[in-house]
C-alpha cells in the first residue's frame, strides 16, 4: 500500500502554482488537479484531470494524499452553482480519508466592515458572491466542529505576483507600465489597501497544511504594511523606469460600464474594497507561527522581473 504522502494542490491557477512551487521548494510530494489535466507546472510534478463535481473522482484524487489544498479558481458565474459542490465533495471525500482539508480564501465573506478585517468579524455578505463565500467557509467550519475532518482557512487579500495577470496589482498595471500605457485601476487609488505577495500567501497555506494547531480555525496569512494603491503603483513604477498615467474607473464608471462589461458588472459588488480601507489583521497568525513577511519593494522586484522575462 503506498504511503499517504501527497501534498494535493486542487487549482492551477496563479494561487494554485504558488502553492505547487512552494511545496516543492519544502521537499513535498504534490499532484496537480484541474479540470483540463493540463497546466503549466514543475517538471515531474503530475497534472490530472478531474472533475471535482464528481464526488467519485474527488475521492479518487485524494486517496494517497496527506493534504488537500482547495485553491480552486473559477468564473464568477460559476461561484453559486459550482463551489458548494466542489466544497461539499472535498469535505466528504477528506473526511473518508483522513485526508487534511486546507481552504485558500479570499475576504469576501466579511463584506463591508469599518475596521481591520480579523477572524471573529460576523459575515456580512451584500450581494451573491459575498454570500457563496461566507457560505463555503461557514460549511466547512460546521463540517470540522461536527468532528467530520480536520480543515483550515487561510486568507488573503488581493494577491499579486508571478502569474497573477488579472490581478488589481496585475498586467493592467505592470504590463501597461512595461509598454507605456495607462495603469487602469478601479474605485480611490488614495485609501488604504492591504495586499498580498502571492508567494507569502501560499508559503503561509503550507504551514497551516503542516501545523495541527491549524486545525478548525480561520487564519489571515501576513500582509505587508498596507499601503495606499497609489503608493503602490509609484513603487513600481520606480522599480521599471516608468513614469505612470492612469485611468482609474470609480463607482459611477463601474455601474455604466457594468451595463455591457461583464468584468465591471461582477465587480460592482465589490465596489467597497476598492472605495474604503481595506486593511487585514494578521496578528492572530504571528502570534502563533514564525512567519517573515516579504517586504512590498521585494515582492515587487520579483514580480517586475517575471514580467520583464515574460517579454523575452
Amino acid at each position: 500500500m503506498l504511503s499517504k504522502n501527497e501534498h494535493v494542490v486542487a487549482g492551477t491557477g496563479p494561487l494554485g502554482l504558488a502553492l505547487i512551487n512552494e511545496l516543492l521548494k519544502q521537499g513535498k510530494s504534490v499532484k496537480a488537479v484541474n479540470r483540463s489535466g493540463k497546466a503549466i507546472v514543475p517538471k515531474g510534478v503530475p497534472c490530472i484531470k478531474s472533475d471535482m463535481t464528481d464526488l467519485e473522482n474527488t475521492r479518487n484524487i485524494l486517496k494517497n494524499a496527506s493534504v488537500i489544498y482547495n485553491a480552486t479558481g473559477l468564473p464568477y458565474r460559476e461561484w453559486p452553482t459550482v463551489l458548494p459542490v466542489i466544497m461539499n465533495n472535498l469535505i466528504q471525500a477528506s473526511a473518508e480519508n483522513d485526508v487534511k482539508l486546507v481552504y485558500a480564501d479570499n475576504l469576501y465573506a466579511y463584506g463591508p466592515q469599518k475596521e481591520p478585517f480579523h477572524e471573529n468579524m460576523a459575515y456580512q455578505p451584500v450581494g451573491e458572491k459575498t454570500r457563496v463565500r461566507a457560505q463555503l467557509a461557514t460549511t466547512l467550519m460546521d463540517a470540522v466542529k461536527q468532528g467530520k475532518l480536520r480543515a483550515t482557512i487561510g486568507r488573503g487579500s488581493d494577491f499579486y505576483g508571478p502569474y497573477a495577470l488579472n490581478a488589481m496589482l496585475g498586467q493592467r498595471v505592470f504590463l501597461h507600465l512595461l509598454e507605456g500605457k495607462p495603469v487602469e485601476l478601479i474605485g480611490n487609488p488614495d485609501t488604504l489597501h492591504s495586499h498580498i505577495f502571492i508567494k507569502d500567501f501560499a508559503r503561509g497555506l503550507t504551514i497551516l497544511g503542516d501545523e495541527d494547531r491549524a486545525v478548525g480555525e480561520v487564519w489571515h496569512i501576513p500582509h505587508a504594511a498596507p499601503m495606499t494603491t497609489r503608493q503602490l503603483v509609484e513603487q513600481i513604477s520606480s522599480r521599471l523606469s516608468k513614469v505612470p498615467k492612469y485611468r482609474i474607473a470609480n463607482k459611477f464608471i463601474v455601474n455604466v460600464t457594468g451595463l455591457f462589461n461583464p468584468f465591471m458588472k461582477n465587480f460592482k459588488e465589490l465596489m467597497y474594497q476598492q472605495d474604503q480601507n481595506f486593511i487585514v489583521d494578521s496578528s492572530k497568525f504571528s502570534n502563533h507561527f514564525a512567519f517573515d513577511t516579504t517586504s512590498h519593494e521585494q515582492a515587487i522586484k520579483e514580480t517586475s522581473d517575471w514580467y520583464i522575462n515574460q517579454q523575452k
